[in-house]
C-alpha cells in the first residue's frame, strides 16, 4: 500500500508538471481537473473556515502536485488561477486540520511542515516568475505570518488551567503553539530558498514580523509544549500523533523545540544578508564564502540607502542571537548532544549573517566584534569539533582578513596553531588550510613560504613505537631539483608554532593535520614554486619521524603530485618506485599498501587530457618493461624473478585505472611509441610467469582482464605494410632466453595448445613468448566479451605458411572457445545480443580482408559463432553489416569497370558501420565476393530456419531504409540478397517445406514477403505534408488567411495546387529544394491523381513540370516513379500525363537544357589553355561527373518513353502521334548537339527510339514517316560531323553499353531499311543516306571495341559485330561522298579523319574547292583545302578566309611560314584566328610565335605581339625573355642570329608602348630576376672551391635581394614571389659553369579547372548544393618552389620537349585518360641562361642506387611497405600510369640518354623523366646505343607485378596503347609545334625530323593495327639488350648505377 501511495503521489506530480509545461492548450485541462480535486472553502458551507475541515491525504497529494507544477507555469492566467487556488490553504496552514490516515508518516518530515513549505514555495515561485502577481503573493505570505502571530498571542493570553484539571487537557490546549511552530518551520524553509522574491523593504517587514512572532515568550512556550508532549503518557489520539511526530523529528536529527525554530529563522537571515552581497542567480551556483573570497572588491548588490535599515535589523538580530547563545537563555538548554548541534548551527548562521553585514557596511557590523566571536569559538575545542560551525568560523576568518588586512598577521599565527591541534579532523583541516592560504596571500610574498616552513618544522623526530623509513631509504634529491630547494634554504630553521601534545595517537593526528595542511596550501596556491617547496619539505621528512607519519607523507604527496610540474612529478614517481621496491624486499606490507594507494590516487586524479597523464602512463609501462631484466645464463635465481613479478603486480592497478580513463577510444594510446611499450609490457608479464593459472596472475586477474580489454593487439596494425616481422628483433621477447627458461615457456605453451606441440618445439624463444602473450591477452579479452582482435595477428608476415601460423590459428580457436563459453554459460550484464552482434560484424569484415589468411580465420570464427549462437545474426547490426559488405564487395569488383586503372582501396558503409581495405588484385576481390556470398547464404538460411519472422522483418527494414543513389544502375548485391533470402521457405515451416516442386517452377514466399514489405511502406510514409522550414510555415500561414474558394473546388485540391505552385516558383527561381521535400509534396499530388475521377490538369502540369524544372537525376527518377504510379492506378490520366511530359521534353530541347546544352561542348585540346602542371585525376572526374549530371536526366526520361511506347503500341493513336511529334523535335535538336563523348549513348539511344517508332508507328501517313526517317538519319549522321571521339574517362561499362548500342542501332536500321529504299513519287530514296550511316556505325563500333579491349579484341566475340575492321575501299568511300556532302559539309570533312585514304581526301578537297562557303563553319576543312603549303588552284577562293571559322592557335601561327608565301588573305585569317583566342591559350605558344618573326615580312606578327603585350604583362615578359634567348646562336652571345635585329625592334617597341604602371612592373620584375641570375656570375670565382664555400657565397647574395611587390619567377608566371629561403642556396655540379638552386615562397591563385567549357562549376554546383549558391574557398594558397638557375646551358630544347609533354597532357585530359605526366617549367631567359623548376618530393633513380637500394622494387618495398599493403599498391598504380605516359611520349619524341640520372621517382610512386638534351633525331655521341623504342627494364616490370601476365603490367600495356591512339588524331597539331621551331637552330632537328615524327604515328594503319603496333613496341622495349647496355656504359663512363 505504501508503494501505491508513493506511486500515486509521483504520478500526480508528473501529470501536473506535464500539463504545466504543455504548449498545446492554454486552459490546461489536466490542471483544471486537479483544481477540482481540491475542495475550497466555498465548497464547505458547514465549516467556519477552511482549516476546520480536515484535509484528506488524497487532497494533500493533489496540493503537493499543484505546488510542484507552480514554477513551471509560463502562462499568467494559469498562474493567477493557481495562486487563487492555493492562497486560502496557506493563510490557514498553521491551523489546518488533517484527516487521520495510516499513511501520513509517508509525508516527510511531517504533513503540517510539508504543507506550509510546499504552499509557500509554490506561491513565491509564482511571484518570481510572474511579477504582476507579486503583490498578491506578498499579501498572502504576510497574512499567513499575521495569522500565526494572532494564534500565538491568543494561546499565550489564555488563562492557565486550575490545579485540579487534567495535565493532558492543558497540553491539548497548547497544541496550537506546537502546530504554529511546526508550520513556521516549513515557511522558514521555503522563505530561505526564495528570499529573492522579497524586495529590500519587504524583507525588512518579513524579518521584523518574524522577530515579533519568535520572541522569548513563544520560545519558552514552545519548549514547554514539546517537553510536555515528549513526557506525556496520555492515550489521546491527538497527543499520540504529536508524540509520534516528535520522535520522528528527533530521529532525523531535528528535535522539535525553540532551537530548531531559531535555526530556521537565522537561516532566513543568512539568505537575506547574502542577497545584499550578490544576486540570487549567482548565489544559486556559488557558495557565499567563495564569492566573498574571490571578489577583490565587494559592491553592495542593492542600493545602500535602502538596505541600511535592513542591515541594522539583521545585525541587531544576529547580535541578540549571539548574546542569547553566550549568556544561556532559559530556552537554550545545551545539555544534550542534539541540542548542542542545533545551537552550533544557530551560531554558524549568526556569524555568517553578521559577516555579510560587515562586508556590506562595517559601520553597522564591526569587524572587531566579529573577530572576537570567531576567536572565542576557535578557542573552544567543543565548538570547533562541530564541522559546520568550524567551517564557518575558519572561512569567516579568511573573509575578515581580506576586508580588514590589519588583522591578517594575527590570523596567520592563530590559524596554524589551530591546525596542529590533535582534535581537528576531516573536512575542517582542508577548510583551515584554505583559509590559512587566503590569509597568507594578504601578507607579503615571503609569508607563504614562512608559513609553510613553520608548519614543516613542527614535523620533528619524536620517540615512537613504530619504526620510520630509514633516512637512507629516501633517495637524495628525488623530490625536487637542487635549484628549487636552494631558493628557500634561508627559511629552514626554527618554527613559530609549538606542539604540546601528550600521547602518540594525538601526536600522530596532529602531524597528519600538518601534512594535509601543507598539501592543501600547495594545491590551493596553484604555484609551481610553492608546490615544489611543499613536496621538497615533505619528502625530506620521510624517515625522520615515524612510520605512521611516513605513511601520511606518502599519501598526501600523491594529492600534491597532480598540481606540480613535470620534474617534480617524475621525481615523485621515482620515489614511489624506490619505496615500493624496498617495501617488497623488507616485507613491509603496510608501506607497500600505502604506496599502491598513492599510485592509485594519482591515477584516479588524472584526466586523460592532462599533460601528466602521458608521463605517468609511460612511467608505469617503462617500469614494467624494465623489471627483471633476466640475463642469458643458467644461474638465474628464481627469487629475482619472483621479486620482479611482485613489482609488476604492484604497477598493474594504477595502470588499469589510467587505461580505463581513456573512455570512448579504442586502445590505450594513439601514440605508436606508447603502444609499443604496452606490447612489451605484456611480453614482460609473460616472461615472468604472470598468467591466469599462476598465483601472481590470480592475484591481479581483474587488472589483467581490464588491461586486455583496453589493449591493442600485440602486433602493430600496420604490420601488413611491413616486409619483415619484428618478433625476432624485439629485445624484450629475448629476455631470459636460456635453455631452462625456453623449455619451461614451451612447456607452458604446449599445455595451452596441445595440438600444436610439434610446431611449438621448433619455435624460437621470442616466438614462444610472443604466442604466449597473444594467448594471454586475447583469451582475457575474449573472456571479457571481445574476440575480434585476434584477426589482427594474422597480418604479421612471419605467420605466412609457417608453424607460427598454425599456432596462431590454434590460439584463434581457443579465443573463440573462451568467448562462446562465456556468452553461452555465464550470465553477464554486458552479455547482450547487440554486443555479440557487433563482434560478429567484425568477423564479417575480416571475411573481406585483403589478406586471404585473415579471411579464412574470420570465416571460421563467424561459422562457430553463428552455429552456436545463431541469434547473433538476428540483430540489426550484424545482419546489416553482412548485407552492406556484400554490396561493398560487389561495388569493389565493379570499380574495375566503373573507373578503369584507378585503385580504390577503402570502402565504408555508415549504415552498416563497417569499413574494409581491399587489394588492387581484382581476381582476389572477385574470389572474396564469391566466398562471402556463399557463406552469407548459408548463414542467413540457418538463422531464417530458426527465426524466420524476425530475420525477414529485419530484411524488410533493410530494404525500406536503403538509398541506392550511389549504386550503379540502382543495383546493390546486398539488396538483391536480402530479397532472395526473404523469399526462402524456412525448414522450420512444416507445411510449406514439404510442398512438392512441379517441373522447373520454384515456389517460395516472395509474395508474402513483398506484401509485408508493401504494408510497412504504407505506414512509413504519412500522407500529411511535413513542416520543412520557415518559408513553408509563412506560406501556409498566409494561405490560411485567404478567403475560401467560391467556385466549388474542394479545399484539399486547392491547397495542393497552391503548395505545388509555390514549389514550382522556388525551383524556377533556383532556390534550394531538398529531394526529401520534393518527394513528400509530389507524392501527395500523385496520390490525389490516383484517386480522382476529374481531369486535374493543373495538378498533372505541376507533377510533370516541377521535376523538369529541377532537372536532376533524383528529381527525374522521382517523377518517373510517380508518373508510372498514376498511369497504372488511374489509366484515364495517361493521355494528359503523356502530353505534358512530351511538352516539357520539347521545352528542354528548345531551351538547350541537359543533353542539349551547349555546356557539353567538347573542345579540341589545342583550343584550350595548356598547363605546365602534373596530371590531376580529380579534375577529370569532376568533368566526367558534370557531363553525366547534364545527360542523366534526359537519359532516364528516354528510358521511360521507350518503355511506355513499347507497352502501348496497340493503344491510342493519339499517343503514337505524341511520340511521333516528340521524336521529330528531338531529332532536330540532336542535329545541333555538342557531341560530347559521354553524350554518345544518349544520342544513339534517341536514334534507336526513333527507329523503333518508325518501325511500329502506324498512325501517321507515308509522308510523315518519310520525314521521320529522313530526320532520324540526319540526326544520326550529325554525330559524325564532329571529329572522331574516343570515350571520356575510365567507365568501361559506359563503353560496353555504347558498343552494344551501336550494334542495336545497326540492327534496327537494317530492319527499317526497306522503308523508302526506293523513290515513291515526290518522296526520294533514302538508301544511300542509310548506307552511309551503316558504314559510319561500323567504324564507330570498331573504334569503341579497340578502346575497350586494346589487347585482346579477337577474344571478345561478344562485342564484335562481325565486321572486319578494315578501312572501306576507295570506291565505297567515293560512292558515299556525294551523300555526305549533300547532308553536311562538316560530316564530309570529318570522314577524312576516320578513313585514311589519299584519294578520298583529294575528292573531299575537290568538293570543298568547288563550294568553299559550305565549309566555312568547319575549321578542319581549311587544312584539307590549303594543306601544308599554298596550292596554286586556290587563289580565287582565298577571299572565303575572311569568313572562315578560326583554327586553333598553333595552326594559325603556321600560316606565317614561307610555304604560304605571305598571302594577305591567309595572313589576315591567321591574325584573326590568333586574336579570337584568349591570351591564356596563346601564352603556351610563345616560343613558336617568336620564331615566326623570321618570316614576318608584312609585320603582322609584330603587331600581334605588341598589341597583346599591352593587356598582358606576363605575355610581354615571356616574349622578351624568349626573344633574348634567341638573339644569339651560341651560349656566349658572340654569334648573332639573323633574327636579332627584328627581335630588338620588337622589344624596343614593346617596352616603349608600356604604360607607367606596366613599365614599373617590367623594371621591378627584370631587376629582381637579374639579381637572381647574377649570383651565377658572382659564383664563378668560387668554382674551384669547396661546396660549403660556394653555398655560403650563394646565401650571402640571396640575403642581399629584396623581394619587390608582384615579382615572379619566369618559370612560374602564375604566382608571385613573396619570400626567399635565404639558406636554401645550393651549388650544383659543373666543371666550368656555376649553376645553383634556391627556394622561393610563391603565392598562387586557386585556378579553376582547365578548359573553356563552363559546365563544371555550374552543374556540379546544381547537383551538390541544389542551386543554392557557389561554394566559397580560399582564393590563394602558398607553396615553396625550388628552381635551378643555369648560366652557359641552352635550355630551349628542354623547353620544347616539356612543351610537347604538356601538349600530350592536354590530349590525355581531353579523353579523360588516367595517365600521369609532370611537364615542369623551364624558361630560357637569355642565350645559355634559364631557370628550371625542380620536381618536388622526388629522387633520381641514380641516387637510389647510390643509397644501396638494389632495385626499384626494393625501393618501393622499403618506402611503401610489403606488396600486399595499400600504400605499395597505390604507389604501384601511380608508377604504372606515369610509366605508360612517359613510355609512349619517349617513343614518339625519341627521348634518348635515358640513364638512371635522368629518371626520377616522386613520393607518390610516379616515375618522371628529366633532361631532354637528346631527342628527335640526335643521340649521345651520335651513336644510337638506345635502340629500344623506350626504356622498359626488368626492375620496372618487377614493380608492375613481376611478369607480363600480371594485372598491373596489362594495365601498363593498355594505357600505353590508349595514350598512343588518343595522340594519333592530333598528329598535325603536334607536328606544327615542331615545324615552327625548325628554324631555331636547335641541335635536335634534322631535315627529316618531321617526316620521322609522322611515321612514328603510323597514320596509315587502322586503330586496331595501331594498337597492335604499340603492343609490339612494348614487347621490343622489354626484350631490348641495348637498354641494359647503355646503363652499363653510363656506369662505366659516368659512375651512374643501375
Amino acid at each position: 500500500m505504501e508503494v501505491n501511495r508513493r506511486l500515486r503521489s509521483q504520478a500526480l506530480q508528473k501529470l501536473a508538471s506535464l500539463s504545466a509545461t504543455s504548449t498545446k492548450a492554454s486552459k490546461k485541462p489536466d490542471l483544471t481537473r486537479l483544481y477540482h480535486a481540491c475542495l475550497s472553502a466555498k465548497s464547505r458551507p458547514s465549516a467556519r473556515s477552511l482549516s476546520q475541515s480536515p484535509i484528506t491525504l488524497s487532497e494533500l497529494d493533489v496540493l503537493f502536485a499543484l505546488c510542484k507544477a507552480a514554477p513551471l507555469l509560463n502562462d499568467l492566467d494559469n498562474a493567477d488561477r493557481l495562486l487563487r487556488q492555493l492562497s486560502p490553504y496557506l493563510l490557514e496552514a498553521h491551523a489546518q486540520a488533517i484527516h487521520p490516515s495510516p499513511f501520513l508518516h509517508l509525508i516527510e518530515p511531517s504533513p503540517r511542515e510539508a504543507l506550509s513549505c510546499n504552499l509557500t514555495s509554490a506561491l513565491l515561485a509564482i511571484g518570481i516568475r510572474h511579477p504582476h502577481l507579486h503583490d498578491l503573493v506578498f499579501v498572502c505570505t504576510i497574512g499567513y505570518l499575521r495569522n500565526c502571530l494572532s494564534t500565538v498571542n491568543t494561546a499565550s493570553g489564555r488563562p492557565p488551567r486550575s490545579e485540579g484539571s487534567s495535565s493532558d487537557n492543558g497540553i491539548e490546549e497548547n497544541l496550537e503553539i506546537a502546530a504554529v511552530s511546526v508550520s513556521l518551520l516549513g515557511f522558514l524553509e521555503a522563505a530561505s530558498l526564495y528570499t529573492n522574491f522579497y524586495s529590500v523593504s519587504e524583507r525588512y517587514d518579513l524579518v521584523e514580523l518574524l522577530r515579533q512572532i519568535l520572541d522569548e515568550n513563544l520560545m519558552v512556550s514552545v519548549e514547554g509544549v514539546f517537553s510536555s508532549i515528549r513526557t506525556s503518557e496520555s492515550t489521546s489520539r491527538i497527543l499520540m500523533e504529536w508524540k509520534s511526530n516528535t520522535k520522528r523529528y528527533a530521529a532525523s536529527g531535528r528535535p522539535l523545540g525553540a532551537m530548531l525554530l531559531q535555526r530556521g529563522f537565522m537561516r532566513l537571515l543568512v539568505s537575506c544578508s547574502s542577497l545584499q552581497v550578490s544576486p540570487a542567480e549567482r548565489l544559486q551556483k556559488t557558495d557565499i564564502f567563495d564569492i566573498l573570497t574571490a571578489e577583490k572588491n565587494i559592491t553592495p548588490h542593492e542600493q545602500q540607502n535602502t538596505t541600511t535599515p535592513l542591515l541594522e535589523l539583521l545585525s541587531d538580530v544576529a547580535a541578540e542571537s549571539m548574546r542569547l547563545l553566550e549568556d544561556g537563555s532559559d530556552y537554550l538548554q545545551l545539555g544534550s548532544a542534539w541540542q548542542q548541534r542545533l545551537a552550533f548551527a544557530v551560531k554558524a548562521h549568526t556569524l555568517q549573517t553578521f559577516l555579510n553585514c560587515m562586508v556590506v557596511d562595517e559601520e553597522i557590523a564591526d569587524a572587531d566584534i566579529l573577530l572576537s566571536w570567531l576567536e572565542d569559538s576557535m578557542a573552544d575545542p567543543i565548538q570547533m569539533a562541530d564541522d559546520t560551525l568550524a567551517c564557518v568560523v575558519l572561512k569567516s576568518m579568511a573573509v575578515v582578513a581580506k576586508f580588514s588586512p590589519a588583522m591578517a598577521s594575527n590570523l596567520s599565527r592563530s590559524l596554524p596553531r589551530f591546525v596542529v591541534q590533535g582534535g581537528v579532523k576531516g573536512e575542517t583541516v582542508f577548510v583551515a588550510a584554505r583559509s590559512l592560504t587566503l590569509v597568507l596571500r594578504m601578507l607579503p610574498q615571503d609569508a607563504m613560504i614562512t608559513g609553510l616552513y613553520s608548519l614543516g618544522n613542527v614535523l620533528s623526530a619524536r620517540g615512537g613505537t613504530d619504526r620510520a623509513i630509514g633516512v637512507s631509504d629516501v633517495p637524495n634529491g628525488t623530490a625536487v631539483s637542487s635549484k628549487t630547494t636552494a631558493q628557500y634554504t634561508q627559511h629552514s630553521t626554527g618554527s613559530a608554532i609549538s606542539l604540546d601534545l601528550s600521547g602518540e595517537e594525538e601526536t600522530s593526528a596532529a602531524y597528519g593535520n600538518i601534512v594535509r595542511t601543507i598539501v592543501s596550501i600547495a594545491n590551493i596556491c596553484q604555484d609551481d614554486k610553492i608546490t615544489a617547496l611543499a613536496q621538497s619539505m615533505l619528502v625530506q621528512k620521510l624517515g625522520r619521524v615515524s612510520l605512521a607519519i611516513d605513511l601520511h607523507l606518502i599519501t598526501e604527496t600523491a594529492r600534491l603530485a597532480t598540481v606540480g610540474g613535470f620534474v617534480e612529478f617524475k621525481s615523485l614517481l621515482k620515489l614511489y618506485a624506490k619505496l615500493g621496491h624496498d617495501a617488497i624486499i623488507r616485507g613491509n606490507q603496510i608501506l607497500l599498501d600505502t604506496v599502491r594507494n598513492a599510485r592509485l590516487s594519482i591515477a584516479k586524479a588524472l584526466d586523460h587530457d592532462s599533460p601528466l597523464y602521458q608521463i605517468y602512463f609511460v612511467h608505469l609501462l617503462e617500469t614494467i618493461v624494465s623489471k627483471g631484466d633476466i640475463h642469458e645464463s643458467d644461474n638465474t635465481h628464481q627469487a629475482d624473478v619472483d621479486l620482479a613479478a611482485r613489482e609488476i603486480i604492484e604497477l598493474l592497478p594504477p595502470l588499469t585505472t589510467l587505461a580505463t580513463a581513456r573512455t570512448g577510444k579504442e586502445g590505450i594510446s594513439d601514440n605508436e611509441s606508447v603502444t609499443r611499450l604496452h606490447r612489451e609490457a605484456w611480453f614482460n608479464v609473460v616472461v615472468h610467469g604472470i598468467n591466469p593459472t599462476s598465483p601472481y596472475g590470480q592475484q591481479c586477474a581483474n587488472e589483467l582482464r581490464i588491461l586486455a580489454m583496453q589493449s591493442r593487439p600485440l602486433i602493430a596494425e600496420d604490420r601488413a605494410d611491413q616486409f619483415e616481422s619484428e618478433i625476432e628483433l624485439n629485445t624484450v621477447l629475448r629476455r631470459g632466453m636460456n635453455a631452462p627458461h625456453t623449455a619451461e615457456q614451451k612447456k607452458r605453451l604446449i599445455l595451452l595448445l596441445p595440438k600444436c606441440e610439434s610446431d611449438i618445439r621448433g619455435l624460437s624463444y621470442p616466438k614462444v613468448i610472443f604466442l604466449s602473450a597473444a594467448y594471454l591477452v586475447e583469451t582475457l579479452r575474449a573472456g571479457a566479451g571481445d574476440c575480434s582482435h585476434v584477426l589482427t595477428y594474422f597480418l604479421d608476415p612471419s605467420l605466412n605458411g609457417s608453424a607460427m601460423e598454425n599456432c596462431m590459428g590454434a590460439i584463434a580457436d581457443e579465443v573463440m572457445t573462451v568467448y562462446l563459453r562465456r556468452n553461452m554459460t555465464a550470465p553477464h550484464q554486458d552479455n547482450s545480443a547487440p554486443l555479440v552482434a557487433t563482434q560478429l560484424a567484425s568477423m564479417f569484415t575480416g571475411c573481406c580482408h585483403r589478406i586471404p589468411r585473415v579471411q579464412q580465420v574470420a570465416a571460421s570464427c563467424a561459422d562457430r559463432t553463428i552455429s552456436q549462437m545463431p541469434s547473433s545474426l538476428c540483430q540489426k547490426s550484424s545482419l546489416f553489416a553482412l548485407l552492406e559488405l556484400l554490396s561493398i564487395m560487389w561495388t569493389s569488383c565493379l570499380e574495375a569497370e566503373l573507373d578503369e586503372y584507378e585503385l580504390k582501396a577503402n570502402y565504408v558503409s555508415v549504415r552498416g558501420r563497417v569499413s574494409v581495405e581491399l587489394s588492387d588484385d581484382y581476381d582476389l576481390r572477385r574470389s572474396t565476393l564469391n566466398n562471402l556470398y556463399r557463406r552469407a547464404k548459408k548463414w542467413v538460411t540457418a538463422v531464417i530456419n530458426i527465426a524466420p519472422l524476425d530475420v525477414k522483418g529485419l530484411l524488410q527494414t533493410y530494404l525500406s531504409e536503403y538509398d541506392d543513389e550511389g549504386a550503379y544502375g540502382h543495383v546493390s548485391l546486398g539488396r538483391s540478397f536480402a530479397l532472395d533470402m526473404g523469399s526462402v521457405i524456412p525448414s522450420s515451416d512444416q507445411k510449406l517445406a514439404v510442398i512438392d516442386r512441379h517441373g522447373e517452377s520454384n515456389i517460395n514466399t516472395a509474395s508474402d514477403f513483398i506484401a509485408q514489405y508493401t504494408t510497412r511502406q504504407e505506414y512509413r510514409y504519412a500522407d500529411a505534408l511535413p513542416d520543412y522550414d520557415q518559408e513553408w510555415a509563412i506560406f501556409l500561414h498566409l494561405k490560411e488567411k485567404a478567403d475560401q474558394p467560391a467556385n466549388g473546388t474542394t479545399p484539399e485540391i486547392e491547397d495542393d495546387e497552391a503548395i505545388l505552385a509555390h514549389l514550382e516558383r522556388r525551383t524556377l527561381d533556383s532556390r534550394f529544394v531538398s529531394i526529401g521535400e520534393l518527394r513528400d509534396i509530389l507524392r501527395r499530388a500523385a496520390a490525389l491523381l490516383c484517386r480522382t475521377n476529374k481531369d486535374q490538369c493543373a495538378i498533372v502540369q505541376y507533377l510533370v513540370a516541377i521535376p523538369f524544372a529541377m532537372f536532376t537525376r533524383q528529381s527525374i527518377k522521382l517523377g518517373i516513379s510517380l508518373w508510372l504510379g498514376v498511369i497504372n492506378e488511374n489509366p484515364c490520366m495517361e493521355p494528359r500525363l503523356l502530353a505534358t511530359i512530351a511538352e516539357e521534353w520539347e521545352k528542354t530541347v528548345r531551351n538547350h537544357v541537359g543533353a542539349f546544352s551547349s555546356k557539353l561542348r567538347h573542345l579540341d585540346p589545342f583550343y584550350i589553355k595548356e598547363e605546365f602542371a602534373p596530371s590531376e585525376k580529380t579534375t577529370l572526374m569532376k568533368k566526367q561527373q558534370a557531363a553525366h549530371n547534364l545527360i542523366a536526366p534526359h537519359l532516364r526520361i528516354l528510358q521511360f518513353l521507350f518503355s511506355h511506347f513499347n507497352a502501348g503500341r496497340l493503344g491510342s493513336p493519339n499517343s503514337q502521334r505524341i511520340f511521333h511529334k516528340l521524336m521529330v523535335a528531338t531529332m532536330e535538336g540532336l542535329k545541333n548537339s555538342a557531341g560530347h563523348p559521354l553524350a554518345r549513348e544518349f544520342h544513339f539511344q534517341v536514334i534507336l527510339f526513333g527507329l523503333n517508332i518508325l518501325r511500329h508507328g502506324t498512325s501517321v501517313d507515308q509522308a510523315a514517316r518519310w520525314r521521320l526517317k529522313d530526320t532520324i538519319l540526319s540526326a544520326a549522321l550529325s554525330w559524325f560531323s564532329h571529329p572522331p571521339r574516343w570515350s571520356y574517362g575510365g567507365n568501361r561499362l559506359q563503353i560496353k553499353a555504347e558498343v552494344r548500342l551501336m550494334a542495336d542501332v545497326e540492327v534496327a536500321l537494317r530492319l527499317v531499311s526497306p522503308l523508302f529504299a526506293k523513290s515513291m513519287g515526290t518522296l526520294q530514296s533514302l538508301a544511300t543516306k542509310q548506307d552511309l550511316l551503316l558504314v559510319l556505325l561500323e567504324d564507330e563500333h570498331m573504334r569503341l571495341v579497340v578502346w575497350l579491349y586494346p589487347l585482346d579484341h579477337e577474344k571478345r566475340p561478344l562485342f564484335s559485330s562481325g565486321h572486319s575492321g578494315k578501312i572501306p575501299s576507295d570506291g565505297m568511300l567515293s560512292s558515299m561522298l556525294r551523300t555526305a556532302w549533300t547532308e553536311n559539309a562538316s560530316l564530309t570533312v570529318q570522314l577524312t579523319a576516320r578513313f585514311a585514304s589519299s584519294k578520298f581526301a583529294s575528292d573531299v578537297r575537290s568538293l570543298v574547292l568547288r563550294s568553299p562557303f559550305r565549309a566555312i563553319a568547319e575549321p578542319d576543312a581549311l587544312h584539307i583545302l590549303i594543306g601544308s603549303s599554298l596550292p596554286a588552284d586556290i587563289s580565287i577562293h582565298l577571299k572565303c578566309l575572311l569568313y572562315w571559322a578560326p583554327v586553333n592557335p598553333i595552326t594559325a601561327v603556321t600560316y606565317f611560314l614561307p610555304e604560304y608565301r605571305n598571302d594577305p588573305f591567309i595572313i589576315q585569317y591567321a591574325m584573326r584566328a590568333l586574336e579570337s583566342h584568349s591570351v591564356d591559350v596563346t601564352f603556351f605558344y610563345v616560343p613558336q610565335i617568336v620564331q615566326t618573326l623570321r618570316y614576318d615580312v608584312l609585320g603582322y606578327v609584330q603587331r600581334y605581339i605588341i598589341e597583346t603585350a599591352k593587356f598582358s604583362q606576363l605575355f610581354a615578359h615571356q616574349i622578351i625573355w624568349n626573344m633574348t634567348a634567341n638573339a644569339y646562336k651560341d651560349e656566349d652571345s658572340s654569334i648573332e642570329d639573323s633574327l636579332k635585329p627584328t627581335l630588338d625592334v620588337v622589344k624596343n617597341r614593346m617596352t616603349a608602348s608600356f604604360s607607367g604602371t606596366d613599365q614599373s612592373f617590367y623594371e621591378r620584375e627584370f631587376s629582381f630576376f637579374n639579381e637572381i641570375t647574377d649570383i651565377s656570375g658572382k659564383l664563378r670565382p668560387f668554382i674551384k672551391k669547396s661546396k660549403p664555400e660556394k653555398k655560403q657565397k650563394i646565401e650571402e647574395e640571396l640575403r642581399k635581394i629584396k623581394v619587390e611587390v608582384g615579382v615572379y619567377l619566369p618559370s612560374n608566371p602564375d604566382g608571385t614571389v613573396i619570400g626567399i629561403d635565404r639558406k636554401s642556396g645550393k651549388p650544383l655540379q659543373s666543371h666550368a659553369k656555376a649553376p645553383y638552386m634556391a627556394t622561393f615562397r610563391i603565392k598562387k591563385n586557386r585556378g579553376g579547372m582547365e578548359g573553356t567549357d563552363d559546365m563544371l562549376e555550374k552543374t556540379n554546383q546544381d547537383e551538390e548544393t541544389g542551386r543554392n549558391g557557389p561554394v566559397t574557398q580560399e582564393e590563394t594558397y602558398e607553396v615553396w618552389q625550388s628552381a635551378i638557375f643555369k648560366v652557359g646551358d641552352d635550355c630551349r630544347q628542354d623547353m620544347l620537349a616539356l612543351q610537347m609533354i604538356a601538349a600530350f597532357r592536354g590530349i590525355f585530359n581531353n579523353v579523360g585518360l588516367d595517365v600521369y605526366v609532370y611537364p615542369y617549367r623551364v624558361t630560357a631567359t637569355a642565350p645559355g641562361c634559364g631557370v628550371i623548376d625542380v620536381l618536388p618530393n622526388s629522387i633520381s633513380r641514380d641516387m637510389l642506387g647510390r643509397e644501396a637500394v638494389n632495385g626499384l622494387y626494393d625501393y618501393f618495398v622499403s618506402k611503401y611497405g610489403a606488396e600486399n599493403s595499400i600504400r605499395f599498391q597505390e604507389a604501384r598504380n601511380n608508377f604504372v600510369k606515369s610509366m605508360a605516359a612517359y613510355s609512349m611520349i619517349s617513343y614518339l619524341l625519341q627521348f634518348k640518354d635515358r640513364h638512371n640520372g635522368n629518371i626520377m621517382v616522386d613520393d607518390a610512386g610516379h616515375i618522371l623523366h628529366i633532361d631532354f638534351g637528346f631527342c628527335f633525331d640526335i643521340a649521345p655521341g651520335g651513336v644510337r646505343f638506345e635502340r629500344a623504342p623506350f626504356k622498359l627494364t626488368s626492375e620496372m616490370v618487377a614493380v608492375m607485378g613481376g611478369s607480363t601476365s600480371s594485372q598491373s603490367y596489362k594495365w601498363f600495356e593498355e594505357l600505353c596503347i590508349k595514350a598512343f591512339l588518343a595522340s594519333r588524331q592530333h598528329t598535325e597539331k603536334l607536328c606544327h609545334i615542331i615545324v615552327l621551331m625548325l628554324g631555331s637552330g636547335l641541335p635536335c632537328f634534322k631535315p627529316e625530323t618531321i617526316a620521322h615524327l609522322r611515321q612514328r604515328f603510323v597514320l596509315e594503319k587502322s586503330e586496331r593495327e595501331a594498337a597492335e603496333f604499340m603492343r609490339d613496341l612494348i614487347k621490343k622495349s622489354y626484350g631490348s639488350y641495348s637498354t641494359k647496355g647503355y646503363d652499363q656504359f653510363q656506369l662505366l663512363t659516368n659512375g651512374i648505377p643501375y
